[in-house]
């Protein structure tokens, strides 16, 4: 997108965006477009006073966005009396998926320069947009899963190098075993949804063992719970969570601390423990409790480490997923600019990164999320969070079969079995 998005620009896309874009009036004299979505506070506010106040700026054209933490239900109740609006900014590709599969959404594909945009975005991305080959969502306002987190000083008293693999890791957590420092710090608890920190590591483990063909086919249900490629990465984890040398408090800290102040041993005084596995929202908490520490002086992170070289450069991440009920050239124009790195670079001071890899680095605002940023710009894989792509069933039984797990770990059969169950009822 270039830096001018002008009337003209609105006027020449009049015509080409209506028959792409697939329906209705051309909207070639609307002066405005309407937005939803569940921003609030800071997130608004960077949308209507930075993102939308730029591309009127530019274009002339009024976005009016409207805020809702229900998005599913006031969504669907206007899609259904045939008053949806513009563009909905989704906070997961499940909505996107049905509204296509309805025929409800726009062919984004079909309006937008697919060459430049193939340019700007990884093909992870444009796959999770795409719905029976066809663009229905672009993602932006991305976080990574599966970082590793640590104390530098801690590292370097060890004298040990950061890993790479996930047997470096297991040698590395070894050695600080042998020093005393229990090499992990875990907590699983969330309230009604304890457990899901588990998902996450089952999730970038699986990933990494088998690739991403297999992890869509796990997701959408076409894999059974009880094969040989879920049992393994429930064994993988279970390598830090199963042995009491390697996870600090054993059973009873994972099982009862909570998400939020699990990473707590890595920055006591003197520390207790090594590593902490979290996305990058978690930078958040460990402010808050350590408000002392510096970011990339006194906590830093690195990727999740590669297990089979060919998945090395896998990411999984989430992101919100932007998309259009109108052919109007305003809404064309709107995602446009919503997918260039002008309009994606207003998020980047906030700590959330960008899906579009040529936001440069330097526009970040400090160094870990400049790092997470180059991890996410380099992947060569981008998948969406597998637990929160599965039926609410079977999310909700993964969560607390991870909780199972953590407490018998012998009873894994039991566990993938009653996973398999489930998974039964809910693909339905």
């Amino acid at each position: 997108m270039k830096r001018c998005i002008g009337l003209a620009l609105i006027a020449l896309l009049a015509v080409s965006a209506a028959a792409a874009m697939g329906g209705k009036d051309s909207g070639a004299d609307r002066n405005s477009i309407t937005v939803m979505a569940v921003w609030g506070d800071q997130e608004a506010e960077v949308f209507t006073r930075g993102i939308a106040a730029e591309f009127t700026k530019r274009s002339g054209v009024q976005v009016l966005f409207e805020g809702t933490r229900d998005i599913n239900a006031v969504l669907t109740s206007r899609v259904q009396a045939g008053n949806p609006p513009d563009v909905a900014i989704l906070p997961n590709p499940g909505t996107m998926m049905e509204l296509a599969k309805e025929g409800r959404l726009v062919d984004l594909g079909a309006a937008m320069d697919m060459a430049e945009f193939k340019k700007n975005f990884s093909q992870g991305w444009i796959d999770l947009g795409t719905v029976d080959g066809k663009l229905y969502g672009l993602y932006l306002k991305a976080a990574i899963k599966g970082l590793v987190w640590y104390n530098p000083k801690t590292v370097a008293q060890l004298g040990v190098a950061l890993p790479r693999t996930w047997d470096e890791m297991l040698a590395v957590s070894r050695s600080a075993s042998a020093a005393g420092i229990a090499p992990w710090a875990v907590g699983v608890e969330s309230g009604a949804a304890s457990g899901w920190v588990g998902t996450d590591w089952v999730e970038n483990i699986f990933l990494r063992l088998h690739g991403p063909a297999k992890y869509k086919d796990w997701y959408e249900g076409r894999l059974a719970w009880t094969g040989p490629e879920v049992r393994r990465a429930f064994e993988y984890f279970g390598q830090v969570v199963a042995d009491p040398a390697m996870a600090y408090g054993g059973k009873n800290y994972i099982l009862s601390t909570n998400f939020g102040a699990a990473h707590a041993p890595l920055f006591q005084q003197p520390p207790r423990a090594l590593f902490h596995h979290q996305a990058s929202f978690i930078q958040g908490f460990i402010k808050e409790q350590f408000p002392a520490l510096v970011a990339g002086q006194d906590f830093a992170f690195f990727g999740f480490p590669s297990i089979d070289a060919r998945y090395a450069k896998a990411v999984e991440g989430a992101g919100d997923c932007v998309v259009a009920f109108s052919p109007s050239p305003q809404v064309a124009a709107f995602l446009e600019f919503m997918a260039s790195a002008d309009g994606q670079r207003f998020w980047a001071q906030t700590g959330a990164l960008s899906t579009n890899r040529n936001v440069p680095v330097s526009a970040y605002a400090d160094p870990l999320t400049r790092e997470a940023a180059k991890i996410l710009n380099e992947s060569e894989i981008v998948v969406f969070d597998a637990s929160d792509m599965m039926p609410a069933a079977m999310n909700e039984a993964f969560w607390a079969g991870i909780v199972s797990y953590v407490s018998e770990p012998a009873s894994l059969d039991r566990i993938l079995a009653d996973l398999e169950r489930v998974r039964a009822d809910a693909y339905r």
